[in-house]
């Protein structure tokens, strides 16, 4: 498994911080995109979800086999590597995407906090890197601000992962249901981050994620995830891009 950037074709990943972008090139926000097109946040991938990487990660996660934590954790490592050397000098604050309580039961353990957890025991985190977690879910039935999600709680409770969701039913699904654990709040401002999660798909979920976490004031760079699924057919351009990427020639 080789790092490469992964963002083509992940139509839900937020825009990249300009605030981030003009610290790290010294121009100011906008410089570069004369065209005003979108400019999406910069994810760096381990892996492309598929073959043995996929049923490696199925296995970790759903079928308790933790013996391959090791080589995962190894993977994730070198992807963390990656995306830390081409940010600014200075603290990095490494955030995981929260796992959900319910999930966490059924299993009896957080995967992707088990591989950070790993790496942070051996020292295997980027230099300047420090693991948190300010991020956590909201009750089920509430959305950002404090507001009920307008659903009744049977529905709310049923709300579930994202798998077998489309781009808009991703979205849907997680919209204002992260916040910033109150014992971060008001201690963000300004903190360079980089959000951790297993797989890419659409990009929603590190989407909710990252906006809980820049209406604190924190400045994400950008994103790193073990593996990253291909885009979807008929996106050809974003496809190109993405396995130009994969092999390391843009």
């Amino acid at each position: 498994m080789r790092p490469f950037r992964a963002e083509a074709g992940a139509g839900s990943l937020p825009l990249r911080d300009p605030a981030a972008l003009e610290t790290r090139t010294g121009a100011p926000p906008g410089a570069g995109d004369a065209g005003g097109g979108f400019e999406p946040l910069p994810v760096v991938a381990a892996g492309i979800y598929g073959g043995v990487v996929a049923r490696a990660l199925l296995a970790f996660k759903n079928a308790g086999h933790t013996d391959l934590a090791r080589p995962l954790a190894a993977a994730l490592g070198g992807a963390l590597l990656a995306a830390r050397a081409g940010l600014p000098a200075g603290p990095c604050l490494l955030v995981p995407v929260p796992t959900r309580g319910r999930s966490l039961r059924r299993r009896g353990y957080d995967p992707l906090g088990l591989l950070l957890d790993g790496l942070r025991r051996r020292g295997e985190l980027p230099a300047g890197s420090r693991l948190a977690r300010p991020v956590g879910h909201r009750h089920p039935g509430m959305r950002a601000g404090g507001r009920s999600a307008g659903i009744p709680w049977f529905a709310a409770a049923r709300r579930g992962g994202q798998k077998g969701l489309g781009r808009r039913g991703r979205q849907e699904n997680v919209a204002g249901s992260m916040r910033v654990r109150r014992r971060y709040r008001g201690r963000l401002q300004g903190v360079q981050c980089l959000v951790v999660d297993d797989v890419l798909t659409t990009g929603a979920t590190l989407a909710e994620a990252v906006r809980a976490l820049r209406a604190e004031g924190a400045a994400v760079a950008g994103a790193v995830v073990l593996a990253a699924t291909p885009p979807p057919s008929g996106t050809e351009l974003a496809y190109s891009e993405f396995r130009r990427n994969r092999r390391g020639e843009g």
